[in-house]
């Protein structure tokens, strides 16, 4: 049974979640690419794009955490030492259908957009990036499935390489559509949803055609992992709905403000979520080694794993929320120049600021529970801190007591401060048990 110091598993977190980072902030960049993009064509297409994402992002973020259960279970496996390399194709059937179901559900949400009715003008640029971004789902899926697949077994360069170039790739595309150049149509705000489909199915094909070793694998499915994963995933999958849906929601509710604010929310959101890339990360990293460690039975290695990786996620949000807090307005003057968009982002900013300690904190917390297939405690505090405490909470600040946006982020940080809380006792109780039958 391996053994190890602190020094030396700070190490291995750090070389496996590097990768990893790099690989997820590439993934975070094609959206920033589109906002940058947006905000550099007009203002309301700055604003109908964020809406569109806010009602996209739940289903199609959540349903991901379907295949967040993947990598950890394999490493699971690999920990009881067996080989997972005869998984492939399930995994990859896997993926599929749960992109299946990510696109029926984003065509769906086209029919809500005039329900939510945020005007004539921006109505149809939502549904119509609605429209064309749901099928580029499959893509999505496909290189999250493969992408898990590699990392069960501690392998990161093939799939966070192509996140990288994809993220160059996306920004290229978006301008050429957007604007019309180089004899490229000018499709104007529908670029930047035909770009997000074209990047999305080049990465997944890319990433697919580099795993080609693992092709003549065994054909034959296993249902009985298939069913496993579904049961492990199911609440991540809760999990990531019930954040994700807060987040975006404080979007839409921002959306009956000033278009200014929307421009500013969906700005500090962008980095906010290009700052969270680094904590999930190592979040996804932890999980796999906790994984491996509770396989073997090493429950002196979970305990090790989980405390350096904590304190590397809360170092990085210090750093983060130092960053955000001194230079908010550099920061936003890279995605625009309106002058009014930036003292809103600067506002919002400073809330993001705020949270950086309790998200990192929690979502590392979350990827050493999932190494242990604990995932149900995560979904119920992501649920009472967002939508029983800061959700509730940010609409009276927002509407009652003149806040506006300023008041649903501040329930926001009150709601990731809750979460980390929580989610800290469960770990603790969960490594009690774990000792208390070793």
């Amino acid at each position: 049974m391996q053994t190890i110091k602190r020094p030396e598993a700070l190490k291995q977190i750090l070389i496996f979640a590097v990768p990893i980072i790099f690989g997820q902030i590439g993934l975070m960049l094609i959206g920033t690419g589109d906002m940058i993009v947006a905000g550099r064509y007009s203002k309301e297409c700055l604003a109908a794009i964020g809406l569109a994402t806010a009602i996209l992002n739940p289903i199609q973020i959540s349903l991901l955490g379907m295949q967040f259960s993947i990598s950890p279970m394999l490493a699971q496996l690999r920990g009881k030492g067996e080989d997972v390399r005869d998984t492939y194709w399930t995994i990859i059937c896997y993926s599929l259908l749960i992109s299946l179901i990510s696109c029926a559900l984003s065509l769906l949400s086209y029919f809500l957009v005039p329900v939510l009715d945020y005007g004539p003008q921006l109505n149809p640029i939502i549904q119509e990036y609605i429209l064309v971004t749901s099928f580029s789902t499959f893509g999505l899926g496909l290189y999250q499935g493969v992408k898990e697949f590699y990392q069960s077994q501690e392998k990161t360069m093939a799939a966070n390489i192509t996140a990288i170039g994809a993220a160059g790739f996306n920004l290229g595309i978006n301008v050429l559509l957007v604007f019309g150049l180089y004899g490229f149509p000018e499709l104007k705000e529908s670029g930047l949803a035909w770009a997000s489909l074209i990047c999305r199915m080049t990465m997944s094909f890319v990433l697919f055609f580099m795993s080609w070793k693992f092709w003549k694998t065994s054909k034959t499915l296993d249902w009985k992992l298939m069913r496993e994963m579904f049961r492990v995933g199911l609440p991540i999958t809760g999990t990531f709905f019930f954040e994700v849906l807060a987040f975006c929601s404080v979007t839409l509710f921002v959306g009956r403000f000033s278009e200014d604010q929307v421009a500013g929310n969906n700005l500090c959101l962008n980095i906010a979520s290009l700052a969270f890339m680094i904590p999930l990360s190592i979040s996804s990293a932890v999980s796999v080694k906790v994984g491996h460690a509770y396989g073997e039975k090493n429950y002196s290695l979970i305990g090790l794993f989980a405390q350096v990786s904590l304190g590397l996620s809360v170092f990085i949000a210090i750093l983060m929320g130092a960053t955000f807090y001194f230079f908010p307005e550099g920061i936003l003057k890279l995605y625009t120049q309106d002058v009014d968009v930036i003292n809103w982002g600067t506002k919002l900013l400073f809330w993001v600021a705020c949270f950086q300690l309790f998200d990192g904190a929690q979502v590392t917390l979350s990827g050493v529970l999932r190494g242990l297939n604990v995932t149900k405690p995560s979904s119920i505090a992501i649920f009472v801190g967002y939508w029983v405490i800061g959700i509730p909470l940010g609409y009276y600040l927002g509407f009652h007591r003149g806040m506006e946006a300023q008041g649903f982020w501040f329930g926001l940080a009150l709601s990731l401060a809750l979460v980390a809380m929580m989610l800290g006792l469960v770990l603790k109780r969960q490594m009690r048990l774990l000792v208390a039958n070793s």
